[in-house]
């Protein structure tokens, strides 16, 4: 087969899997007919299919590309970013997960105030909203990237294409229509890194004169990344688990606490595979491809599939954007919409349902311009992490420790949290500390000592 007309095949596939996505995601459209099936879906997802949205949501281009670059650079210590998201599923489910449904809340920041008041609450969905939004750019910046590079367009088209995509299935299906088009991409998704790997391995068996054997012995240490990376890691996605607004809101949609529960386990078993595959694409690329750049250890093997194949593989890849952004997006438009557009507005019950596609198209829309003018954004990612790491400490202390610390406590540690965060980052983690530990301890020293010097007993 001649090499333009494999390239057509894989143009063809990606943008037949585009369309039909928003297709499905759209087609939802009947199922939202108010404000609560719009943002949860009640009772129209099981507790298998909420686990596989939850696992979807976090393959992301960071957890996937990003590890096979670093098993490619360190080996199979790069397991650990799935290893560690696996445990934090895990925790979530025996921690959090019933806690969470048993509140009745569809978002943080209300679980947040049943206990430290609406002052707590406004500050943690101001500081969710400013992540969400962050970690749009984010997504649209480095998925614009892939998508015209894949499919020869410009970025700022590929911009568009995916606002629009992601905007429509969200305006139109909300939670439901999220659920669904995110089934497909998972399915995309894990086949893209499961048939990489095994193009990996029958490459590797071609060659009897090359074998992982070959490679240091670093590359075969569940620690080669480094200890402090590893535990960077695992507070950063366990705090994430924890406190990301998509995971709330796929948790309410299920009909009890004890689904929300299993929904955890079985995205903690889903997601654990993965790290191992990932850091094996990685070190089977470091030994077939040693001289490429260690960000196309996984991509290097596309061009050595059948086109078919390859063409599913890419729209795998693709699908690793569009994911994160639906998240977002129906994420962020839950926590304007409740904490923000119906307490200073007050639309009417008949129009919110309304209003609310009107604010997922302005939440959709509105990071283009940063997505397109200022890349340099990335770097929020790091910050956003942190922000999600805050709120986890705050819900521990909720659900585990309720006696200890005060309600202006919480708020004062959120408030510090962001400023020492930032200030942490921006000095670039001074004397080693990554500004993930700063995120972790100001609301767990604030809250102790707003413990101990309260005024009542």
């Amino acid at each position: 087969m001649h090499a333009v007309e494999g390239a057509g095949i894989i143009f063809g596939i990606a943008v037949f899997y585009l369309l039909s996505t928003t297709i499905v995601g759209a087609w939802s459209a009947k199922y939202a007919k108010d404000t609560t099936s719009f943002m949860s879906a009640k009772n129209q997802m099981g507790a298998y299919l909420v686990g596989i949205l939850l696992t979807s949501e976090f393959i992301a281009s960071a957890s996937t590309l990003g590890s096979s670059q670093a098993a490619f650079e360190s080996g199979i210590s790069a397991s650990w970013v799935f290893v560690s998201l696996a445990a934090g599923f895990l925790l979530c489910g025996f921690l959090l997960a019933q806690k969470y449904h048993q509140t009745g809340e569809y978002t943080i920041s209300g679980v947040i105030s049943q206990k430290y008041g609406d002052k707590a609450r406004m500050m943690v969905s101001l500081m969710m909203v400013y992540a969400i939004i962050a970690v749009i750019v984010v997504a649209y910046t480095a998925g614009a990237v892939v998508v015209s590079s894949l499919l020869g367009i410009s970025t700022t088209l590929a911009v568009w294409i995916m606002a629009i995509a992601t905007t429509t299935s969200v305006a139109a299906g909300g939670m439901r229509g999220i659920g669904f088009s995110n089934l497909i991409h998972f399915v995309v998704k894990y086949f893209a890194i499961v048939i990489t790997a095994v193009t990996a391995w029958f490459m590797l068996r071609a060659r009897p004169d090359l074998s992982l054997d070959s490679l240091p012995a670093m590359h075969f240490s569940m620690t080669g990344v480094g200890l402090p990376t590893i535990i960077a890691w695992t507070v950063g996605n366990i705090g994430a688990v924890f406190s990301t607004q998509y995971v709330i809101q796929s948790i309410s949609s299920l009909n009890n606490a004890r689904d929300a529960k299993k929904a955890s386990i079985v995205a903690s078993i889903w997601l654990l595979p993965l790290g191992f595959l990932a850091a094996y694409i990685g070190m089977a690329a470091r030994v077939l491809f040693p001289t490429i750049k260690s960000v196309q250890a996984m991509p290097v093997f596309f061009k050595y599939m059948n086109p078919w194949i390859a063409g599913l593989a890419v729209s795998g890849v693709l699908s690793v954007a569009f994911v994160t952004i639906l998240a977002c997006n129906i994420g962020v438009t839950a926590l304007v919409m409740k904490d923000f557009v119906v307490p200073f507005l007050k639309p009417s019950e008949k129009n919110r349902i309304i209003v609310i596609r009107v604010l997922a198209v302005v939440c959709g829309l509105l990071p283009i311009p940063f997505a397109l003018y200022v890349p340099g954004l990335l770097k929020t990612v790091f910050f956003a992490r942190a922000i999600r790491t805050s709120i986890a400490v705050i819900a521990l202390f909720m659900f585990y420790g309720p006696k200890i610390g005060t309600k202006a406590g919480a708020t004062l540690g959120l408030t510090l949290s962001v400023i020492f965060t930032t200030v942490w980052f921006v000095m670039n983690n001074p004397f080693g500390i990554d500004n993930m530990y700063i995120a972790l301890a100001t609301p767990l020293v604030t809250m102790l000592m707003s413990h101990i010097f309260k005024k009542d007993a």
